[in-house]
């Protein structure tokens, strides 16, 4: 039951990271902490609470859904093989013996996938940026470079 616990917690974590990667990047200006890779119920309830600073209107929540909700089957692929390449990475890592070269391809290789993902998350941003006013627009740069501030990270590129 434990392995299948796991397994499911896997299939709703991959949910939420297809549903809310590219919006969590975008709209990281929540009123929550700085940076990492926080994904899951969390950045839903982000969504909710960013959704609603921006006055997103019941049309624009609908086809943010359908932006994201259909980004999930290009991102799926991509999250799998990263996770097992990091599993990879892990394992040779904690090898008995250093395969220096081996590490190096593995790590390149992983941040090749987290390239194509960064790309997927950027063209699902501009997405979604397309259906908001520029009212909504100037509302979400404003959010986005307050959390910037707060947690000391470099300001977000103009747009």
């Amino acid at each position: 039951m434990s392995g299948r616990r796991t397994s499911m917690a896997k299939i709703v974590v991959l949910f939420c990271i297809a549903a809310v990667t590219a919006f969590a990047s975008i709209a990281s200006a929540d009123d929550g902490g700085c940076g990492g890779e926080h994904f899951g119920k969390q950045r839903h309830h982000d969504f909710k609470k960013i959704g609603k600073k921006l006055g997103l209107t019941d049309a624009q929540k609908a086809q943010a859904k359908a932006i994201f909700q259909g980004n999930r089957d290009a991102v799926k692929p991509i999250i799998a093989s990263l996770q097992t390449e990091r599993k990879n990475l892990q394992s040779l890592i904690h090898a008995d013996t250093i395969d220096e070269a081996a590490i190096r391809a593995e790590t390149a290789k992983i941040s090749g996938i987290q390239a194509d993902l960064n790309v997927n998350r950027a063209k699902v941003g501009a997405q979604f940026r397309a259906i908001l006013t520029p009212s909504q627009l100037e509302a979400l740069k404003t959010l986005r470079q307050k959390n910037h501030k707060k947690c000391g990270a470099a300001p977000a590129p103009a747009q």
